[in-house]
């Protein structure tokens, strides 16, 4: 018999559905007379001339009903139905995983790796013997597939695993020929964009199974490793960078660990944390300070604990861009001089990433500007064009009338922040005569008619004393705490302490409640409007851009009432205008397909162009030069994308690690026909991926096995898989009938019955 045999073959044919009769008896019929000749033979030592004790009766029955069914059975010719293929006649593929994580000993495999493991099954009598049936293909796979001479020739060493790639592969190019099957030999590790259980399922339709065998422990223990490294630049002053690390372990609970990050040789920060429960993952912060202007490369690391089996994801690297930012322009302007202006124009005025360019009125028709970069910049008042307006990222309206704008203006304002992306920042009094213009529309209050608020929230500061008047220190909601903008300290208490020092503020401009879509940073610590304290310091979103609303004109008092050595007015204020300014658009800006990459990816980057009104720009020339990690420059012209309005692409190879700066050069022939330039830079690191959740996964395997009518096994099942491999129902293979009469195992059985059942007749003085 060819395939399984005897009694262990003779239920699973049963369990399978391959139990057939010659004789053409129904199967049910079968199994009716086997019921039936235990009860007769039961009735029949009931009648025998010599009384049996209970116990004898039982096992005379049995014995005479096993060997009648027996012979039943014989005479009506089962058979199990089996599949074979003649020698050489159809082709046999072997995919075998050559990726990283095959080089980890998990402890299943006595002390030997994965890949190790693999090869001593696939032994060269294993081999050989499948070739005697197959004509036998052999590939590795793990970012590509490649053929395979001997499994001696299986390095492990490539840091993606594409199991649907290597099935497609094998379809493509055995597709033509008679495939019997495609084995594939992994742990399952799959970290492509693609579902390799629906490539199988293709196979499955023309059908060709696949079989899945498991290589590795579900569970790779005990480990530790770096999940993830998220670098976030906080706004402030010193241009400290937040790397947050989420860690993993499993069998180390609670225990204390050094974590730090390394530029190059030099250590730059490093924390003792605690680790959390096996299975969870923590976040831990570490604050870093870039000491150049250039995109660094950093490593972060977690020290290796005694027992640990996984080291390699014990590091990982990651860029800060700390490149010298393009000049952020913000246009002020402010209806008369006041002392909020001078300290905020102060404050910008110390960083050279921001140019505050301000337009002061100083008295009826006469204006001051300072600031500007030439004689034409705001010499015909506030810009009344988009190409103007749009030259800056942020806006700055201090305390001015509505006929300081005109209508169109005031709507120049609103598409400022909608359409080109910028930043409105409103500070002070909000005269109600902007209640429904476009600056309403814009701002993140609900502006109300002063004479529509309750009495002691009227007049106000315009008014003298009164209780909008009053000294108070701001409020910081929970919002306000997290935001960068606001940030004076690096621990969240040390920031609260420092915003508890701040001077009070003097006044406050009621003008309404925050609209519903926005979100309050600072509010009065008394004072409410329809149950609502009043806020202080409010945003929110609008179209492309933000608008942010500053209540009050006093915090010039947090520079002029603290010790000349306190930096927090300015600190702020600068803070603030980043934050403005941070999500205005570029006229060019560069894009990645992901943060970072490895060795062997492919980059796609895109180039978003803009005109000088904002407008995407379809007939730019776009030129893209790449400094390789080794400094050489390769440039290739970007392709516009018709289906993408001002976007061009290309594609570059990630082959070594290091870091890639990128320049990209643009001609528009439209708008103002301006050249522009536009700097970025990615890094090519050593990849995790193939490191993290590194152990066996077998549900996947079994739903790429079961997608395509195959089977999955354990690599120490691969005997039998290969055995089952034979008999599986291919299109190349013919149904055989198997007798199972023609075994001496069936025939022995039945003398051993009837000898048992004659022997224990006589012991018993039965004839």
């Amino acid at each position: 018999m060819n395939g399984v045999s005897g009694i262990q073959g003779f239920w699973q044919a049963i369990a399978e559905g391959r139990l057939v009769f010659a004789s053409g008896v129904p199967v049910f019929m079968v199994l009716l007379l086997v019921v039936l000749v235990p009860l007769l033979v039961w009735y029949l030592y009931g009648r025998t001339t010599r009384p049996l004790t209970q116990n004898d009766r039982i096992a005379l029955t049995a014995m005479r009903s096993m060997a009648l069914v027996m012979l039943l059975l014989m005479l009506l010719r089962p058979v199990i139905q089996e599949w074979e293929t003649n020698p050489q006649e159809t082709y046999l593929a072997i995919l075998v995983d050559d990726s990283q994580s095959m080089q980890i000993n998990d402890g299943s495999t006595s002390q030997q790796s994965r890949i190790q493991a693999v090869q001593n099954a696939l032994s060269p009598s294993v081999l050989s013997a499948l070739r005697e049936q197959y004509q036998l293909r052999t590939f590795a796979f793990g970012r590509d597939v490649r053929r395979l001479n001997s499994p001696n020739d299986l390095t492990a060493a490539d840091n993606r695993s594409d199991i649907s790639t290597a099935i497609s592969h094998v379809g493509e190019q055995l597709g033509s020929l008679p495939l019997n099957a495609v084995v594939v030999i992994s742990d399952g590790g799959d970290n492509s964009n693609l579902d390799p259980a629906t490539t199988a399922e293709v196979l499955g339709g023309r059908e060709v199974p696949v079989f899945t065998v498991g290589v590795g422990q579900p569970e790779v223990t005990p480990d530790i490793a770096i999940r993830n490294v998220r670098s976030d630049a906080t706004l402030l002053d010193s241009e400290q960078v937040d790397v947050e690390l989420s860690v993993s372990q499993t069998g180390f609970a609670a225990d204390a660990v050094q974590i730090s990050i390394w530029d190059g040789d030099t250590q730059v920060a490093s924390r003792q944390v605690a680790l959390g429960n096996d299975g969870e993952t923590r976040r831990y912060t570490l604050p870093v300070v870039p000491d150049r202007n250039a995109a660094i490369r950093y490593e972060a690391r977690i020290e290796t604990l005694t027992g640990e089996r996984l080291v390699e994801n014990n590091r990982y690297q990651f860029l800060v861009d700390n490149s010298l930012p393009e000049t952020r322009n913000i246009l002020y302007v402010d209806g008369h001089p006041r002392n909020e202006f001078k300290f905020i124009r102060r404050a910008l005025d110390a960083d050279d990433d921001l140019r505050l360019a301000s337009y002061l009125q100083t008295g009826p028709g006469r204006f001051y500007r300072q600031g500007v970069e030439n004689a034409l910049e705001l010499s015909t008042g506030f810009p009344e064009d988009k190409e103007t307006l749009y030259a800056y990222e942020g806006l700055l309206i201090g305390d001015v009338e509505l006929d300081f704008f005109s209508e169109g203006q005031l709507g120049l304002i609103r598409d400022f922040v909608a359409e080109r992306g910028g930043g409105l920042l409103v500070s002070g009094m909000v005269d109600d005569a902007f209640i429904d213009t476009p600056l309403s529309d814009v701002l993140p209050l609900e502006l109300v008619r002063s004479n529509s608020l309750p009495g002691q929230l009227q007049g106000g500061i315009r008014r003298g004393a009164h209780a909008t008047g009053t000294m108070f220190t701001p409020v910081l909601t929970t919002e306000g705490e997290f935001a960068n903008a606001l940030r004076l300290g690096s621990s969240d208490s040390e920031n609260r302490t420092r915003w508890q020092d701040l001077p009070e503020l003097q006044g406050i401009y009621v003008t309404g409640q925050a609209k519903a879509g926005a979100t309050v940073l600072l509010e009065h610590p008394d004072l409410q409007y329809q149950r609502q304290p009043l806020p202080v310091l409010a945003t929110q979103r609008y179209g492309s851009g933000r608008s942010v609303a500053l209540t009050t004109a006093s915090t010039w008092r947090w520079q002029m009432l603290m010790p000349s050595e306190d930096d927090s007015h300015e600190r702020l204020w600068r803070q603030m205008a980043r934050w403005l300014t941070d999500e205005a658009l570029a006229r060019v800006k560069i894009e990645l397909n992901q943060e970072s990459y490895h060795a062997g990816d492919e980059v796609d980057v895109s180039v978003r162009v803009r005109d000088n009104v904002f407008e995407l720009d379809n007939n730019a020339s776009v030129w893209l030069q790449v400094t390789m990690p080794n400094g050489e420059i390769a440039e290739q012209a970007m392709s516009w994308d018709i289906n993408d309005d001002g976007t061009y692409r290309a594609t570059l190879p990630a082959t070594d690690e290091g870091v890639y700066q990128l320049l990209v050069d643009v001609t528009s022939t439209s708008g103002d026909g301006a050249t522009l330039e536009q700097q970025g830079s990615f890094a090519v690191t050593p990849s995790l991926r193939e490191y993290n959740d590194a152990g066996l996964d077998r549900r996947l395997l079994q739903r790429v096995s079961g997608s395509s009518g195959g089977r999955y096994y354990e690599l120490s099942e691969l005997d039998s898989m290969l055995t089952d491999l034979a008999s599986a129902p291919t299109p190349y293979a013919r149904q055989v009938d198997r007798d199972i009469w023609h075994h001496a195992f069936w025939l022995g059985l039945l003398l051993l019955m009837l000898f048992a059942e004659w022997a224990y007749r006589r012991y018993r003085g039965l004839s």
